[in-house]
């Protein structure tokens, strides 16, 4: 498909019946209906509201999987830094003239390798490629360096893709103990494929340890990439869950607080065993809430209720939210943080199932992990983990019943596998979510909330992801207030990593683009609307007199009712001046949504907007082309009575402000 023609045809077709008065409109549609056309029929009375939407369903997962912060999110720009493990053979090259590099067996804090710089009258170095350095910028660091013997100079080097130098830094350390070394240099070129290089001359030897290196302004802001938190925050999450998924089974969070140089190397044993010396921690997650404004959602280990196992889950509660008078207090004010963070969302585990656990033994851990978290934090929610796929309701059932007066949110996991059922896999997700609705409703904890806390097309990106997610989002608002949370997954991953998972924002380490449901969940955050006014679902077969759709809706005989064609949903500002109408075309072909909007707070003056993203089933933006689907705008009338022409594979929303 040639996407410009698509997309100049599509706003062609959008632009003449909203452009003109409602009489002009009603007009149009009286006369013979078109052989093909059906309409999505959305009738509005603004004198009622059917209920509330809360806006946490527009939340985000941050899981540490497929690089989303090590080598993505987290600033860093040295792989291996601490040389532990495998890093040294992996991320690192030797060189040496009349000289050696040796990877030895050195303690060093948490760390238990070393690399030593041998020269004899030569040189010997180490050097790491693939360093994003751009003009203008500068870098910033430390490294850790030992002298051993002689009086060997040291220095770091930064080359260009070419071998030109662009930075030469020299670093004398003194005496025999170990010190940290600061640098800073700017660059004079742009260069994805740069080098740095750590390099002994002369006669001595050396040890280096921890290298890290940054963006000066980065790591003034957080350690964050400027990009993907400028990314994050046009998504604009309320809440943010963190740090997993199955990574949260296992995460230790103690080795992932204090100064970086000491904390633990972790390699990522969940997703692919890379390296990890967890300098995206708790206090930085936390900070990175504090700049989008979003609530953290820390999701605690729990794979037991032993004494230890409790304790060590608490340790972090108190960590977060103690005053710095008790013992965890002062230790997250040593690291720089003497306010408590007030954390009021905890999830008890993720998917305990994966572990073995049967819905009885992980009701078990909930009432004693909820119950200890009543105590420490009163005012906290507190999240349990309903079924993993939306097929099961025994567990979901069983959890509620049995631990019910410990949670608050039950948590579930709502993927689609298959990209055919971009459309088909929400009816299925809808059915289940309603099922659960009603069964909490009528169980002997009816506060208990739905949270929808993993859900994506998850095995492709294109524009089926898109449609499927705006279905997902139109579905979770008209669930709401039931269902009060949701997030999708995954966030973001590195486009070198395994493809099987997809996401919303996709990176390597230069630059970024979104995947289909980013730019979806974006514009529908960005026209969030906290009142329910009505909603539609699938087409008619069209009529000559439209009217009659809504003047004799209560006796007219609805014909060829479509499911899966079209869904629609009509939300108000509380403030009532401002109306959003979401639709999604799910079909290769052109539908029709006929809105009215009637009862006596319906505006009569209203300035209106269009926004619209069409693209074919199987198109996908990529690092060469970031901006293939993109967002369409303008400007459209406002009448009680239109008709929009939703173009094939097309998600649109509509505002009208109060004038």
């Amino acid at each position: 498909m040639d996407r410009r023609h698509f997309l100049k045809h599509s706003a062609a077709a959008i632009a003449g019946p909203l452009s003109a008065p409602s009489s002009s409109l009603l007009a149009q549609s009286a006369g013979p209906a078109a052989a093909d056309a059906r309409v999505a029929i959305l009738l509005i009375d603004t004198e009622r509201t059917i209920g509330s939407i809360d806006k946490r369903i527009y939340g985000h997962f941050l899981e540490e999987i497929n690089h989303s912060a090590v080598d993505g999110l987290y600033a860093e720009q040295i792989r291996g830094c601490g040389f532990e493990g495998k890093d040294f053979e992996t991320y690192w090259q030797p060189f040496s003239e009349r000289g050696a590099v040796e990877h030895v067996d050195i303690d060093f804090r948490n760390g238990k390798k070393s690399v030593r710089l041998k020269c004899e009258g030569g040189r010997a170095g180490i050097r790491q490629g693939r360093i994003y350095l751009a003009a203008g910028q500068v870098y910033d660091g430390s490294i850790f360096i030992r002298r051993e013997a002689g009086s060997a100079r040291f220095r770091l080097r930064a080359v260009d893709s070419k071998g030109a130098p662009i930075a030469s830094v020299p670093l004398a350390p003194a005496g025999s103990d170990w010190q940290e070394l600061p640098f800073s240099f700017s660059s004079s070129v742009t260069d994805a494929q740069a080098s740095v290089e750590l390099v002994a001359e002369g006669t001595g030897t050396l040890l280096v340890d921890y290298f890290s290196m940054m963006r000066a302004d980065a790591r003034r802001n957080g350690m964050l990439r400027p990009d993907l938190l400028e990314a994050l925050r046009d998504l604009a999450p309320p809440f943010i869950r963190w740090p997993g998924g199955s990574f949260a089974s296992t995460y230790k969070w103690k080795d992932g607080i204090g100064p970086h140089v000491s904390r633990r190397y972790t390699p990522n044993v969940f997703w692919g065993g890379y390296s990890d010396y967890y300098g995206f921690g708790t206090d930085e997650f936390l900070s990175l809430c504090r700049k989008l404004g979003s609530e953290p959602l820390i999701v605690l280990p729990a794979p037991g209720t032993g004494p230890d196992q409790l304790q060590y889950a608490m340790d972090w509660v108190r960590y977060l939210n103690d005053p710095p008078t008790t013992e965890w207090g002062k230790v997250r004010a040593a690291n720089g943080h003497s306010e408590p963070y007030g954390v009021r969302y905890f999830q008890i585990d993720n998917e305990p199932m994966n572990n073995g656990f049967t819905p009885e033994r992980y009701a078990e851990i909930v009432n004693v992990y909820g119950s200890r978290l009543r105590e420490l934090a009163p005012g906290a929610r507190i999240v349990a983990c309903g079924q993993k796929r939306s097929n099961d309701m025994i567990w979901s059932q069983k959890i509620i019943d049995l631990a019910g007066k410990n949670f608050d949110v039950l948590g579930v996991h709502n993927y689609e596998y298959e990209p055919l059922g971009f459309e088909t896999g929400l009816r299925r997700i809808g059915n289940y979510l309603s099922k659960l609705r009603d069964y909490i409703r009528a169980s002997a904890h009816p506060r208990i909330e739905i949270g929808v806390l993993e859900w994506n097309l998850s095995r492709t990106y294109d524009w089926r992801a898109g449609l499927h997610a705006a279905g997902n989002l139109i579905l979770y608002e008209q669930l709401s207030p039931g269902l009060s949370m949701s997030c999708p997954a995954l966030l973001m991953r590195n486009t070198t990593d395994d493809p099987t998972w997809t996401s919303f924002i996709y990176h390597d380490h230069v630059s970024w683009f979104p995947g289909s449901a980013y730019l979806v969940e974006k514009l529908f955050r960005a026209h969030y609307a906290e009142r329910y006014l009505a909603s539609s679902s699938g087409t008619f077969r069209d009529i000559p007199d439209r009217k009659a759709f809504f003047d004799e809706i209560a006796t007219m005989k609805p014909e060829d009712w479509r499911p899966g064609s079209v869904d629609a949903i009509a939300t108000r500002s509380a403030d009532g001046r401002r109306i959003v109408i979401k639709a999604v075309n799910y079909e290769g072909r052109r539908n029709i949504l006929y809105v009215r909007l009637q009862g006596r707070s319906a505006m009569e003056n209203a300035t209106g907007r269009l926004y619209t993203i069409s693209a074919g089933l199987t198109d996908s933006a990529s690092l060469d082309h970031p901006k293939a689907i993109v967002p369409i705008s303008r400007e459209l009338n406002y009448s009680k009575e239109f008709s929009l022409d939703l173009e094939p594979y097309t998600v649109a929303v509509i505002t009208f402000q109060e004038a």
